[in-house]
């Protein structure tokens, strides 16, 4: 073998040495990216896996958070209802007591007592005793209120708890007004109760009766009252 035969084949070695070489440093350059490739892909992957998990944690305390404001609106709800159930029912008794008391007017139905003076004859000694007086109107006012009456009224002037009703000669004076027979006493409550209660046996319509008063009484369905006035 000639010295450039073997300067070929040391050449040829060389080349398939060299070309080894850098093949392997190919791979191995490829290698190290694909693993940091990886690596970074990984960090990637956690990094918006922790995120997702932060956003989940965030979501349920927000809906947790909501949760809470939805029951305070309802246990607020639930209060105001009680309270506008309770200023209704107030108002309510606020205007029953004005109307009780005269502030206010009022309407419904009761019954009505009229008594009128009994016919008398000329010649007779004692006139008043076929009069209508003052005790004879309060007896029946006294006995509707007992019975339950809310209002009560005598020839449309209503009655309240500082009336005063007094004789004055023929007439009778209701808070300084003064009023001819008939006498018309109005009461509004319940119909039935009003009136069995003056008809009782020996009650008010007998003792009228007895003082020569003539009565008459019955129900009626609208009885309307004013307020009182000043």
């Amino acid at each position: 073998m000639t010295v450039k035969d073997k300067h070929v084949i040391f050449s040829f070695v060389l080349f398939v040495f060299g070309f080894l070489i850098a093949s392997s440093y190919q791979h191995t350059k490829g290698s190290i990216h694909d693993s940091e490739n990886a690596e970074l892909a990984w960090e990637r992957t956690f990094y918006y896996r922790q995120q997702l998990i932060q956003f989940e944690d965030d979501n349920n305390q927000l809906q947790q958070e909501i949760d809470q404001v939805k029951l305070d609106i309802i246990r607020l709800e639930n209060q105001f209802a009680k309270q506008e159930e309770t200023i209704g029912t107030s108002a309510l008794n606020k205007m029953m007591l004005q109307g009780l008391t005269g502030e206010l007017p009022v309407e419904g139905a009761g019954v009505f007592v009229s008594l009128s003076d009994r016919d008398f004859g000329a010649l007779e000694d004692n006139a008043d005793q076929y009069i209508v007086h003052d005790g004879h109107v309060q007896l029946v006012i006294n006995e509707l209120y007992s019975a339950g009456a809310e209002a009560v009224a005598v020839n449309g002037q209503r009655i309240f708890h500082d009336s005063h009703i007094v004789c004055i000669g023929p007439v009778i004076a209701i808070d300084g007004k003064q009023y001819s027979a008939p006498f018309v006493i109005e009461a509004i409550g319940h119909s039935d109760t009003l009136k069995e209660s003056l008809e009782l046996s020996n009650g008010v319509i007998d003792i009228l009766i007895n003082d020569q008063i003539e009565v008459e009484i019955g129900k009626q369905e609208i009885i309307e009252m004013d307020a009182r006035i000043g």
